[in-house]
């Protein structure tokens, strides 16, 4: 038993060695081994996000402590546990696989594990098709343990732990096995590296073993539990920067310093790129203001600690810039100029190498492939014969429009010299014409329209702005899907421009950091569409501030998921602003929200549109607001289908009787009002100027009708627009109706009669109203009465009189046949001011069309005809093609 701990011991040993010994892929401005990052106690946790599934899709938002996985993922206990973690160049997946070996071998992690191994990823991607076996090849590795100890370990799996770092170098080897057969499961067996790794990956050999794997890539194997290394979280930035620093005053500065600059911060969370920004820092070189302007300076630090010309600075970035692979050839390097810098010190600063330079066979990456796109945009700017990549990256996009800029592009310009001046100026017209592309094209969806404004944004040019936005018809698609450098890019652009006439952000999940970078932006709009979204109620808060300092008139929330303050806040802030139009339909209001209502109606509020359609509110909410309707500035209301009932009638009838009311508007549909309700709501018009009242679908009946009538024709009723169509009316109330409308006191315009019960003798009645000479009509629906032709040739007689004002007409659902096209059409041809028939959902067919088209050819001032839903055959369907105006 003392031999196999001192076995363990001197393992241990070797691997805290190898640990401390090792060093990351060389990075911009040297990158720090991580034997010291361990030593000198800078080692960061990192957050890791988990995948919905094995196959690389990430939960955002889900992010959690890499140390609290790896303890979650491998409890004592456990067996076969496959974690995989993957991430981009930098994000710290090779740092946090030596902490995990650093704290097993140093006893204060995963002792559950007797062994942990590394399995040697790079020499069985370079095996090709020459056989091994895998206990020969750890036994080669891990020389600290004899052959006779690893083979015994080996036949315990469950207590092993593998250690599989850089899977995207082998991903070729990752294809999966026609059968089972293709597998080995003794560790003996001799098999290439691609059965070998397939062979561990799939559980055939060692089942039982845990492992933890790192690549690029996602690992597509379902039997893998995968996590996507997305590096630093804010706070973890923060006690990087603290870590490199040491003196807390100095670290919180240059981290705030960090947090400010443009684009600098949403790049912070790679560990690689974290501890770069902190070498430039640390050099006492000028502040970066943007990522542009930091990848500046590392390019002028490079250069100028080689002490090179500055022709001969020219010379290398053009070459570089023209690398444009992941990894290059020695031809590659060589036709790009960079043959007399081979054996220079400075190319090393830029790439790495993999062979003797010298050597044809050699190859050649990046260090950073983020500084291979800023010199590839610096390429066009130094070269005439260089143009503008019509595939480039967002990085070489966000780049050539930071080059613009004079002081992002001064460190590079003291290296090589000045810039072309025509080629800053190809660059601008090049971006309006981008914009000018963009913008308008609703195709092009919101995330070209957030390219552009970044673009614009790291241009740092007001005026370029200004002149690119105004030359293109920049159309409001929805930007609720946005992240913070979207949203402060918005802003910018916003500010610019001086106001926004329209904000869409449709089913918006923002959060709070979110509205933060936004409030610009929102001040500066006059009308916001928020409908469908998710708001918190800090982001509330902050949108409350942005309402309460801003300029918007409108502001749309309706179906919005808003939190219990949410509702309170908001209309604090609208006590004392110049909001004209709130919507808040469907947002699940209740009787209890309608007191924080009422208090910003009485408080002063200007507003004049509030729309409360499909909230619980029942009678005791409009009861509340009735109070406010009294003194409020308020002209329309809509509570259609709010759960009213007859008992809140009374209150909201006293209110626009007896108050200061200026209502002009009040929609009432889908309540369960009845006659009685209606009784009092009628009451109020009899003195109070009200132009439109809805009331579809209240449970009305023709009992309601003389009410109706009286107040239709009462000296003092103002109405233009009613609309009590889905009620039960029948023949008496609609004879009521029309008897009304004869009278030289009735102001009606538009009349909505649509499903009440109406027979043939009321449209004869109607006929005659609207060839009186008295009626104002000029909108009339009828549709959904079931009386067909008969009925309808009371209404195509109407429209042949002189005296008939109608402009629309709607007879959905009316039972038409191709009997009524030829009086139909003779009518409106003969009509002087329809301009809109509606006849969808009728029962015409093929036959009628040839009339109908030759009908609309004929009289341009008709704007529509609908025919939809109609029996018509696809037969027809290009002969009505012919005419814009008919919708089929």
């Amino acid at each position: 038993m003392q031999s196999e701990i001192d076995v363990q011991q001197l393992y241990k040993e070797a691997l805290r060695n190898s640990v401390l010994n090792s060093t990351l892929p060389s990075s911009l401005l040297g990158g720090q081994p991580v034997g010291e990052v361990i030593q000198r106690g800078h080692y960061t946790p990192l957050s890791v996000c988990p995948d919905r599934d094995g196959y690389g899709r990430v939960n955002r938002g889900h992010w959690k402590s890499f140390e609290d996985v790896i303890s979650r993922e491998f409890p004592p206990g456990s067996e076969g546990r496959r974690v995989v973690l993957h991430g981009g160049v930098g994000t710290g997946k090779t740092t946090v696989v030596e902490k995990v070996i650093w704290d097993w071998a140093t006893g204060t992690r995963l002792q559950h594990y007797a062994l942990l191994l590394r399995v040697p990823v790079l020499e069985l991607a370079a095996l090709g098709g020459k056989p091994t076996s895998l206990q020969s090849m750890l036994c080669r590795m891990h020389s600290q343990i004899s052959a006779e100890t690893l083979s015994v370990a080996l036949e315990s799996p469950q207590s092993l732990l593998l250690v599989l770092d850089g899977l995207e170098q082998s991903q070729d080897l990752l294809c999966t096995p026609s059968s089972s057969s293709g597998l080995v499961c003794d560790v003996r067996q001799e098999a290439t590296g691609s059965v070998l790794l397939c062979s561990l990956l799939h559980s055939s050999l060692l089942p039982g073993a845990s492992m933890l794997i790192t690549s690029r890539e996602p690992v597509k194997l379902e039997a893998l539990r995968s996590f996507e290394v997305v590096g630093f979280s804010q706070t973890q930035r923060r006690m990087f920067f603290q870590k490199f620093f040491h003196d807390p005053g100095l670290s919180e500065r240059l981290f705030q310093q960090s947090e400010q600059a443009l684009g600098v911060c949403e790049q912070c969370f790679r560990p690689a790129f974290c501890w770069t920004l902190c070498s430039v820092f640390e050099s006492k070189s000028t502040p970066p203001e943007t990522l542009t302007h930091l990848l500046s300076i590392i390019t002028h630090m490079l250069l100028q600690k080689q002490k090179t010309h500055a022709e001969e600075t020219r010379e290398l970035v053009l070459g570089l810039g023209k690398l444009t692979n992941p990894v290059c050839s020695y031809d590659d390097v060589t036709s790009c100029g960079l043959r007399s810098f081979l054996q220079q010190p400075v190319l090393s600063k830029f790439l790495c190498f993999n062979g003797d330079v010298t050597s044809p066979d050699s190859t050649f990456s990046f260090l950073s492939p983020m500084m291979q796109e800023f010199l590839l945009a610096a390429s066009f700017y130094l070269d005439q014969s260089v143009q503008i990549s019509d595939e480039g990256s967002d990085f070489y996009y966000t780049f050539l429009a930071g080059l613009s800029d004079s002081v992002q592009r001064k460190p590079m310009e003291d290296s090589m010299g000045r810039f072309d001046e025509t080629r800053i100026s190809e660059f601008s017209q090049w971006l309006m014409g981008y914009v000018s592309k963009v913008l308008p094209d609703w195709r092009c969806g919101a995330t070209k329209h957030f390219l552009v404004f970044r673009l614009l944004q790291h241009a740092r040019n007001s005026s370029l702005v200004r002149e690119s936005i105004s030359k293109s018809q920049w159309r409001h698609i929805g930007y609720g899907d946005m992240q913070e450098p979207d949203c402060a890019a918005l802003s910018y652009v916003v500010s610019c421009m001086g106001e926004m006439e329209y904000m869409n952000l449709y089913r918006a999940k923002l959060t709070d950091k979110q509205v933060e970078k936004l409030i610009p932006a929102l001040r500066l709009s006059k009308s916001i569409g928020l409908m469908q979204s998710d708001l918190k109620l800090a982001s509330v808060t902050h949108l409350a501030t942005a309402l309460a300092e801003g300029r918007m008139t409108t502001l749309n929330l309706s179906c919005s998921t808003l939190e219990k303050e949410s509702l309170k806040t908001i209309c604090h802030a609208l006590t004392h602003t110049g909001l004209q139009s709130l919507t808040l339909n469907g947002c699940t209001l209740t009787a209890a929200d309608c007191e924080e209502l009422t208090k910003m109606l009485s408080g002063g509020s200007r507003l004049r549109v509030l729309i409360l359609f499909g909230n619980q509110l029942e009678d005791q909410g409009l009861i509340h607001l009735s109070s406010a309707l009294e003194n409020c500035r308020l002209q329309e209301i809509n509570l259609d289908g709010c759960s009213l009932t007859a008992a809140s009638m009374s209150a909201l009838s006293s209110a626009l009787i007896n108050g200061f009311s200026e209502l002009r508007m009040l929609d009432l549909s889908r309540n369960s009002l009845k006659d009685d309700g209606i009784e009092l709501i009628l009451q109020a018009l009899h003195k109070r100027r009200l132009n439109t009242l809805k009331v579809f679908d209240c449970e009305l009946t023709g009992s309601c009708c003389p009410s109706l009538a009286a107040v239709l024709q009462s000296e003092n009723c103002c109405l233009t627009e009613l609309d009590v169509s889905v009620n039960d009316l029948g023949q008496s109330g609609g004879m009521q109706i029309c008897d009304a409308l004869m009278a030289p006191k009735c102001t009606l315009e538009i009349l909505e009669l649509s499903r009440c019960e109406l027979t043939e003798e009321v449209f004869r009645a109607l006929g005659s109203v609207l060839t009186s000479g008295g009626s104002r009509l000029t909108s009339l629906s009828v549709g959904a009465n079931n009386v067909g032709d008969s009925a309808a040739k009371h209404m195509w007689e109407a429209l042949r009189h002189k005296n008939c004002k109608l402009q629309h007409l709607d007879l959905e659902m009316f039972t038409l046949t191709d009997a009524c096209v030829e009086e139909l059409c003779e009518s409106v041809a003969a009509s002087s001011t329809l301009s809109t028939l509606i006849l969808k959902n009728n029962t015409m067919t093929d036959s009628a069309v040839p009339q109908l088209v030759k009908l609309m050819q004929a009289r341009p001032q008709m704007t529509q005809l609908n025919l939809q839903y109609n029996d018509f055959s696809e037969d027809v369907f290009d002969l009505m093609e012919t005419c814009p105006n008919i919708v089929y």
